[in-house]
């Protein structure tokens, strides 16, 4: 296990510039860079429906950020965590069937059931139309999505099912199925660090990172200010042979090795005192950083240094 030393968040607040009467609560983001500029995506869980707003980022010192387009479509409902493979295409995780504003008890029945009945979108824009079609159905509340660099193996959490998919992309975009990687938590956004990645075979010290949440019902009373959710963050490896079970860290929570062939290995735990309910992570092995992220915590992020 990395031991970290934990730091208090510094984060700059950032303004963007939304048409008038916008309606902007985001939830999932992601970048596409190109030469001289990017493209920022938002999954935006609007009141009144969701959208993905879409931004030009000038890489200007210090960038500038324009507003581009909505995007909205009927295979987008519940618009989570998005992977832009283009400036103008992208995989978006829709974490359920119903909306909570059109149908409460709906929503929450999909929720607790842990039914089947979410999917991943896959989008392309084409001038002022919008193409879209689900590449992957069944889902028990789809969540966080992330892909190798080069976008040939995607990974989508599924927190209900606990674990994210593995699924290889054609050509044409498509998504095949090839296993699915568990953990004994419910996984939320992931993120896959990149350490001397070469193809699929060959990851070098690459991994994914995973926010975990190892107590819904405590995620919940979180929600509602009644308590702190801990926060655990987990990495899986590609392993042929040599799987060693996680060290156990403040008597909190172990992470399981389910299969023979994926390391799964506490990065981060605390009880919530420190930071409540975090989502997820990314790691900067070029800084030894680790940043992270949490729904109701009041710091909203979290910074680690790496010690040893």
């Amino acid at each position: 296990m990395v031991d970290y030393k934990q730091s208090p968040p510094t984060v700059e607040p950032l303004s963007l510039e939304l048409p008038e009467g916008s309606d902007f609560h985001p939830l999932g983001a992601a970048l596409f860079h190109q030469s001289r500029h990017s493209t920022l995506f938002i999954t935006n869980a609007q009141r009144n429906g969701s959208t993905i707003e879409m931004f030009h980022v000038s890489h200007a010192t210090p960038p500038i950020l324009s507003w581009r387009r909505t995007i909205s479509h009927p295979l987008i409902p519940n618009a989570d965590a998005i992977h832009p493979v283009s400036s103008t295409s992208f995989y978006v995780t829709n974490d359920h069937r119903f909306r909570r504003a059109e149908s409460t008890a709906a929503h929450a029945l999909e929720s607790y059931l842990q039914l089947p009945l979410a999917w991943t979108t896959f989008v392309e824009l084409s001038g002022d139309e919008v193409l879209a079609r689900k590449v992957v159905s069944l889902q028990r509340v789809a969540n966080g999505i992330t892909a190798t660099p080069d976008s040939k193996i995607i990974f989508i959490a599924e927190s209900a099912r606990g674990g994210f998919g593995v699924y290889a992309r054609t050509d044409d975009d498509e998504l095949h199925f090839k296993e699915f990687v568990r953990v004994n938590g419910f996984a939320d956004n992931i993120n896959f660090n990149d350490d001397g990645y070469v193809d699929d075979t060959h990851w070098g010290e690459s991994s994914i990172t995973a926010g975990c949440h190892p107590n819904i019902l405590s995620l919940v009373r979180c929600a509602r200010g009644k308590q702190n959710a801990p926060s655990w963050i987990v990495s899986f490896r590609p392993q042929s042979e040599g799987i060693d079970q996680d060290p156990l860290d403040r008597g909190l929570y172990r992470a399981k090795n389910y299969k023979d062939t994926w390391h799964v290995t506490t990065e981060l735990q605390d009880d919530g005192n420190w930071f409540g309910g975090g989502t997820g992570a990314i790691i900067d092995h070029g800084r030894n950083v680790m940043i992270g992220t949490g729904l109701y915590d009041s710091n909203g992020a979290f910074i680690c240094h790496r010690i040893k």
